[in-house]
């Protein structure tokens, strides 16, 4: 990010209500709105408003995305953080910064962040981050037969999240290095260093915890 094309639609200072960006745009600083629908390629400094719905757009901002949603499918690139009530979001969702949701985060693809902080965060995908603090927490993995056709790298890969503190945790082929929840249940190939469960953990045979911390029941799961 930082390079920003030529020939871009100058979305100027000023406050809006409903924004269509069909055509390569610029949003300046300062431009306010109600809600942007992105179909094309939409690059910004900074972005402000409160619905930003992406149709099979792009969306770039270097800096801070505040929002009060963000939904659709395409490709989001943040250099900032983002600042939003809830997110309902398709595509790849790649954030260098925070990610706090005061609501509930749902991505189908794959998401890149730093800390990530929701009620729920649910992530069909692959997620990457530092560290995750929700109330609850489900990672699947998505399978299709199209991702190799077409070369889609990166959906298969399996999750990372060094730590994770949730009540509720439901992790499918993840890596985590310390996880702190209520009731954690891991399968298809998911391992854990540290894990610290007050009343249930759960593990099939293809996952793996090096070391459990707390008086909570061990259950065998069944692998999928």
């Amino acid at each position: 990010m930082g390079k920003h094309t030529q020939n871009c639609t100058l979305i100027g200072k000023g406050v809006y209500g409903t924004i269509g960006v069909d055509q390569r745009s610029r949003l300046a600083d300062g431009a306010h709105f109600h809600t942007m629908i992105v179909t094309s390629t939409l690059e910004a400094s900074v972005i402000e408003g409160d619905k930003l719905v992406i149709k099979s757009g792009i969306v770039r901002c270097d800096g801070d995305i505040r929002v009060s949603s963000i939904s659709g499918s395409g490709d989001i690139e943040v250099g900032g953080d983002i600042i939003c009530d809830e997110i309902t979001f398709t595509g790849k969702l790649r954030c260098n910064g925070d990610i706090v949701c005061s609501g509930n985060l749902s991505v189908n693809g794959s998401l890149g962040t730093r800390h990530i902080s929701g009620q729920t965060v649910r992530l069909n995908g692959v997620l990457k981050g530092h560290d995750v603090n929700s109330r609850a927490l489900e990672v699947h993995p998505l399978r299709s037969t199209m991702f190799s056709r077409f070369d889609m790298d990166g959906y298969e890969d399996g999750s990372t999240v060094r730590h994770i503190t949730a009540v509720t945790v439901e992790a499918n082929h993840l890596q985590c290095r310390t996880l702190t929840a209520d009731s954690a249940m891991l399968r298809n190939g998911s391992a854990v260093e540290s894990a610290t469960c007050a009343t249930a953990l759960g593990i099939d045979r293809t996952s793996s915890v090096l070391l459990v911390n707390g008086d909570c029941q061990r259950i065998h799961l069944k692998t999928a």
